[in-house]
Protein backbone atom coordinates (compact mmCIF):
# COMPACT_ATOMS: atom_id res chain seq x y z
CA UNK A 1 0.00 0.00 0.00
CA UNK A 2 2.82 2.46 0.68
CA UNK A 3 4.68 2.09 -2.31
CA UNK A 4 1.21 3.03 -4.41
CA UNK A 5 1.26 6.20 -2.46
CA UNK A 6 4.18 6.97 -3.02
CA UNK A 7 3.52 6.14 -6.74
CA UNK A 8 0.90 8.57 -6.64
CA UNK A 9 2.79 10.83 -4.63
CA UNK A 10 5.25 11.51 -7.59
CA UNK A 11 2.49 11.32 -10.95
CA UNK A 12 1.18 14.29 -8.72
CA UNK A 13 4.23 15.93 -8.74
CA UNK A 14 5.15 15.32 -12.52
CA UNK A 15 1.41 16.28 -13.49
CA UNK A 16 2.29 19.77 -11.17
CA UNK A 17 5.47 20.23 -12.69
CA UNK A 18 4.12 20.01 -16.65
CA UNK A 19 1.34 22.11 -15.45
CA UNK A 20 3.53 25.27 -13.65
CA UNK A 21 6.14 24.73 -16.38
CA UNK A 22 3.69 24.72 -18.92
CA UNK A 23 1.94 27.80 -17.63
CA UNK A 24 4.99 29.96 -17.25
CA UNK A 25 5.60 28.93 -20.86
CA UNK A 26 2.52 29.96 -22.27
CA UNK A 27 1.90 32.78 -19.93
CA UNK A 28 5.33 34.46 -19.35
CA UNK A 29 5.38 38.29 -21.21
CA UNK A 30 7.82 38.82 -23.85
CA UNK A 31 9.08 41.42 -25.15
CA UNK A 32 10.44 41.93 -28.78
CA UNK A 33 10.72 44.98 -31.19
CA UNK A 34 9.16 45.52 -34.66
CA UNK A 35 10.30 43.10 -36.78
CA UNK A 36 9.13 44.02 -40.33
CA UNK A 37 12.15 45.64 -41.84
CA UNK A 38 15.35 44.55 -43.01
CA UNK A 39 18.81 45.89 -41.53
CA UNK A 40 20.75 47.95 -44.02
CA UNK A 41 23.78 46.02 -43.45
CA UNK A 42 25.15 42.65 -43.87
CA UNK A 43 23.86 41.89 -40.57
CA UNK A 44 21.32 39.13 -39.83
CA UNK A 45 18.64 39.19 -37.22
CA UNK A 46 19.30 37.73 -33.80
CA UNK A 47 17.26 36.69 -31.37
CA UNK A 48 13.86 36.46 -32.66
CA UNK A 49 12.67 34.10 -31.16
CA UNK A 50 11.17 35.32 -28.07
CA UNK A 51 12.91 33.24 -25.41
CA UNK A 52 13.33 34.76 -22.16
CA UNK A 53 14.81 33.07 -18.88
CA UNK A 54 11.57 32.73 -17.48
CA UNK A 55 9.96 30.76 -20.71
CA UNK A 56 13.25 28.63 -20.45
CA UNK A 57 12.55 28.14 -16.47
CA UNK A 58 8.85 26.96 -17.62
CA UNK A 59 10.34 24.50 -20.87
CA UNK A 60 12.59 23.13 -18.01
CA UNK A 61 10.07 22.82 -15.08
CA UNK A 62 7.52 20.75 -18.13
CA UNK A 63 10.25 18.80 -19.38
CA UNK A 64 11.64 17.71 -15.88
CA UNK A 65 7.75 16.78 -14.96
CA UNK A 66 7.42 15.04 -18.19
CA UNK A 67 10.56 12.82 -17.67
CA UNK A 68 9.44 12.85 -14.07
CA UNK A 69 5.87 11.12 -15.55
CA UNK A 70 8.11 8.78 -18.06
CA UNK A 71 10.19 6.86 -15.33
CA UNK A 72 7.82 6.43 -12.57
CA UNK A 73 5.39 5.28 -15.14
CA UNK A 74 7.88 2.83 -16.67
CA UNK A 75 8.90 1.77 -12.84
CA UNK A 76 5.42 1.46 -12.38
CA UNK A 77 4.61 -1.19 -15.43
CA UNK A 78 8.21 -2.93 -14.72
CA UNK A 79 7.61 -3.58 -11.19
CA UNK A 80 3.88 -4.93 -11.98
CA UNK A 81 5.12 -7.34 -14.52
CA UNK A 82 7.96 -8.42 -11.92
CA UNK A 83 5.14 -9.27 -9.80
CA UNK A 84 2.97 -10.95 -11.89
CA UNK A 85 5.76 -13.43 -13.36
CA UNK A 86 6.56 -14.30 -9.65
CA UNK A 87 2.71 -14.68 -9.06
CA UNK A 88 2.70 -17.18 -12.10
CA UNK A 89 6.01 -18.57 -11.01
CA UNK A 90 7.78 -17.55 -13.67
CA UNK A 91 11.27 -16.69 -12.78
CA UNK A 92 12.81 -13.91 -15.01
Amino acid sequence: MRGRIGVWVLLGAAVALVAIGGGVLLFAPASFGWTAYAPLSGESFSGMYPLTPERAVGAGLAAAGLLLAVAVGGWAVGRRSALRARLDGHDR
